[in-house]
């Protein structure tokens, strides 16, 4: 069984190119820009750990999600943007955003209580997460303090 969201599908559903290209410029993990003609493209650096690649277009489709590209046509996320040091409410918004999409409260509490699944390791392992990623979001959801 699959317990991890593909983040391009969901993406894609909802008329988003998603393009891969390794080592973006200036230390950018990802961007997603609105073009002229309408159009809304997520770039992300395909070099990165897979796991680093789905949060990272979690996080663009976020600003896209959020309705961010309203305010702004382009959105570029150096590697400080997903720092928890960094706080920018656009930033702070599409992180959250990618948290939940790709570990779902739901599928969580279904690890931890149908599967009796406790360690952080193995959750981030079955949802294609870091285990620093899984651990933010348990700690957010009041699992673990």
């Amino acid at each position: 069984m699959s317990f991890a969201v593909d983040p391009i599908k969901i993406a894609e559903n909802a008329g988003i190119k998603v393009v891969g290209k390794e080592g973006l410029k200036d230390g950018v993990h990802g961007m997603i820009r609105k073009e002229e003609d309408g159009s809304v493209v997520i770039e992300y650096d395909s070099s990165m750990h897979p796991n680093r690649q789905r949060f990272t277009i979690a996080h663009e489709l976020g600003h896209f999600m959020e309705g961010h590209l309203k305010d702004k046509p382009l959105f570029r996320d150096p590697r400080k943007n997903f720092s928890l040091e960094n706080y920018d409410i656009y930033e702070a918004e599409a992180n959250r955003y990618a948290a939940k999409l790709l570990m779902p409260k739901e599928k969580i509490d279904f690890l931890l209580y149908k599967e009796g699944i406790t360690s952080i390791n193995e959750m981030a392992r079955l949802l294609k997460v870091s285990p620093a990623a899984m651990t933010y979001r348990l700690q957010n959801l009041g699992y673990i303090s």
